[in-house]
């Protein structure tokens, strides 16, 4: 079995060519690299991020064709505790491996969650034998904590890579049900526009009209409830809380969600929304892959009590 991707520091090149229009450098990097935005600053404050060969501010906007080529300078990572956390395993081979995530697990480990992540469990499913304690899995995309279904691991830091490149080129397909607020009248649409910071609650993303990154999720009724609606929601994009930002943009935020969600009082104990389905392109056989992980049994007694 391949070795995980070693946490120690480790200094990566990289070369993007830009295929956006007005938006910061600091937010399309931050997006594209899978760092924090804070770190992404840091980075061009020191001058190992350059634009067409010149040193720019972290502010700077960003057009079509322009070559953004820098050093990611890893930093040494605290040392994470395995756990034995039960996973639910929906797909695995020498590569990778396919996850139902739950509902009240975190994907990566953060200064208010060290334990009982995505991360911490992974590490107790591999053997000491095959793993050094400064090793970690390859994460290569991310679910919010409340958000349940598929998730893919990374073994090794070449099949990482490869799966990252299919996210970024979005020919990995993505499949959501949620189920939203109100009765949704058409039977499907398609929700567009630059996501980026709320321009006043700094906590929550929002639907704005510059210096965000472009957005687009296409959705479809699957049934109409007393009062809700049951959708399938296909993001072909992949930017932070896009689904539950897009459903409250189009009317209809996701029961439960106390970020975006309209219901004076809660009915779940976590927004109702679920990765369903997702297919990609094996990175060392090249054969399609879909893994499917069944509705939660929150969401099929929702959809009981209220048709």
């Amino acid at each position: 079995m391949p070795h995980w991707v070693k946490s120690s520091r480790m200094d990566d090149n990289f070369s993007l060519l830009c295929d956006e229009e007005g938006v910061r450098l600091d937010v399309y990097l931050a997006d594209r690299l899978t760092l924090p935005r804070s770190r992404i600053k840091d980075l061009i404050d020191e001058g190992h991020i350059r634009v067409d060969g010149r040193i720019v501010k972290p502010s700077f906007k960003l057009k079509r064709n322009l070559s953004i080529e820098g050093k990611i300078i890893r930093e040494e990572a605290p040392a994470l505790a395995a756990e034995e956390i039960p996973l639910t395993i929906l797909y695995e081979d020498d590569f990778l491996l396919v996850i139902d995530k739950p509902s009240d697990m975190v994907v990566h480990p953060s200064a208010g969650h060290r334990a009982g992540t995505l991360v911490n469990a992974i590490l107790s499913y591999v053997s000491e034998e095959e793993r050094e304690n400064d090793e970690r899995p390859g994460i290569v995309h991310r679910l919010d904590k409340g958000t349940t279904g598929v998730i893919v691991v990374a073994k090794d830091r070449k099949t990482q890579e490869a799966l990252s490149n299919q996210f970024q080129e979005r020919s990995v397909e993505k499949v959501y049900r949620a189920i939203v607020e109100g009765t949704v009248r058409d039977q499907e649409g398609i929700v567009e526009g630059l996501i980026g910071r709320h321009p006043i609650d700094r906590k929550k993303m929002a639907v704005v009209e510059r210096e965000g990154r472009r957005s687009s999720s296409f959705y479809r009724v699957v049934e109409r409830l007393k009062g809700f609606t049951y959708v399938e929601v296909h993001p072909k994009t992949g930017r932070t809380h896009q689904i539950r930002v897009h459903m409250n943009h189009a009317g209809h935020p996701i029961v439960g969600d106390e970020l975006y969600g309209r219901q004076a009082k809660r009915l779940t104990a976590r927004p109702l929304l679920h990765a369903l389905r997702l297919s990609f392109n094996h990175p060392v056989h090249g054969t399609r892959v879909t893994v499917e992980a069944p509705v939660p049994a929150d969401m099929e007694e929702f959809l009981k009590e209220h048709r």
